[in-house]
């Protein structure tokens, strides 16, 4: 079986703090497959990641998470950029145009611009739209209450299952992730389509840890301190500094 992790964040985003080489380099040390450099209204990190990641023995799928109308969307298998702020419906098509997919992430969850049960159900009512939402976020960064209620909602939808890590930071890249059949990005789009994903939840559990060590990256990062080359053995902050001299 292989795994995957469609939700990841480089500084292609501005609130990522790895590069994609940084994203590529942890996503083969934890084991991946296959990745998806999904930042915020913004290709450029997906398509180089695809270029860069046979040199890593991954694949990764050319991909981006869209803030539609009613909230945020992972277009997957797309190489153009998506304009921001349409609505849910009307950005499907788009992505069905230019022949990707759409995972919802993070859905009916407290986070901003996540989905609401309201306008999920509205695009699987519509003919065209439901023929590309294919997936739904079943763990994401092992957030317990959220993953108890979208157990619920994803036994009630017609989607495949998926974990990832909405990763921000290099360490937790990997930690929700996504299993199906075989090792190549053909067989998880098989596998999404035929909704035969296994979503595999975080080990641990969700804690303050990730947010505030985000937190201070992101205010690192600000001050032009970013690694394509992490370290997990010495302190984030002595290891950034280092690096930026």
């Amino acid at each position: 079986m292989g795994t995957a992790d469609l939700h990841i964040h480089s500084t292609y985003s501005d609130d990522g703090t790895v590069t994609v080489r940084g994203v590529l380099k942890q996503a083969a040390s934890v084991g991946l497959d296959v990745i998806a450099i999904c930042d915020h209204d913004e290709i450029r990190g997906s398509l180089e990641a695809r270029e860069l990641a046979s040199s890593y023995g991954l694949e990764a799928i050319p991909a981006v998470e869209i803030t539609a109308w009613e909230g945020h969307i992972l277009a997957l298998f797309i190489e153009q950029l998506i304009p921001a702020d349409l609505t849910l419906v009307e950005t499907l098509l788009r992505i069905r145009d230019l022949g990707g997919i759409a995972i919802a992430p993070h859905p009916v969850n407290p986070l901003p611009k996540s989905l609401p049960l309201h306008a999920l159900e509205y695009a699987l009512a519509h003919e065209r739209a439901r023929q590309v939402l294919k997936g739904i976020e079943m763990y994401n960064m092992g957030h317990e209450i959220f993953t108890r209620q979208v157990k619920q909602l994803a036994s009630e939808l017609p989607l495949a299952r998926i974990g990832s890590s909405d990763s921000h930071i290099h360490w937790t890249i990997g930690s929700g992730r996504t299993g199906f059949e075989g090792h190549t990005v053909d067989d998880l789009r098989a596998a999404i389509e035929n909704r035969t994903t296994i979503p595999i939840p975080a080990p641990y559990s969700f804690s303050l840890r990730p947010i505030i060590n985000w937190m201070g990256m992101v205010l690192l990062r600000r001050f032009g301190y970013v690694s394509d080359n992490p370290d997990p053995e010495k302190p984030m902050l002595i290891r950034r500094m280092a690096l930026a001299r």
